[in-house]
């Protein structure tokens, strides 16, 4: 049993579905093929769809005459930021992901974790250094997000 109800928040109520919708492709692709090629599927299509995304943010950033670095990312970021909460205290600690709430409910934190390396391939594109010393897919209390442009 998982949990969405129809009244949830709008945002976090689709990142929950998508992430869904990824924990059980990715389960039966690594079902159907088996744990390493099922992985290394996964990490491909995480790859291809990563890219695809940040080159659509790096065209949005051009029409609007924006350099490509950090500021310019959160400016063109195509996921709303809209569910997820962090710390008040530190900004880059993520305490609480929509995704990785469905992907705990459903046991597939390991799955999930698949799809958090889409992170740094966005942060690549921009020309930014990135960092997760702690994510929740892995245990953590937060995904703490380090990020600065590169020199």
């Amino acid at each position: 049993m998982i949990n969405i109800r129809s009244k949830d928040e709008p945002v976090g109520r689709m990142a929950k579905l998508m992430a869904g919708i990824f924990y059980f492709m990715a389960k039966e692709m690594i079902d159907k093929l088996g744990e390493d090629k099922g992985k290394e599927a996964i990490r491909e299509a995480v790859t291809k769809f990563g890219e695809l995304r940040a080159e659509n943010m790096k065209e949005e950033a051009v029409e609007r005459g924006l350099k490509i670095n950090a500021e310019t990312y959160a400016k063109v970021k195509d996921m709303p930021s809209i569910s997820w909460e962090s710390d008040p205290h530190n900004p880059g600690d993520i305490t609480y992901c929509p995704m990785h709430d469905m992907w705990k409910q459903l046991n597939g934190e390991d799955i999930g974790a698949l799809y958090c390396e889409i992170d740094k391939i966005l942060y690549d594109k921009f020309n930014i250094e990135f960092e997760r010393p702690l994510c929740k897919t892995a245990g953590d209390k937060c995904c703490r997000f380090v990020v600065k442009d590169k020199r």
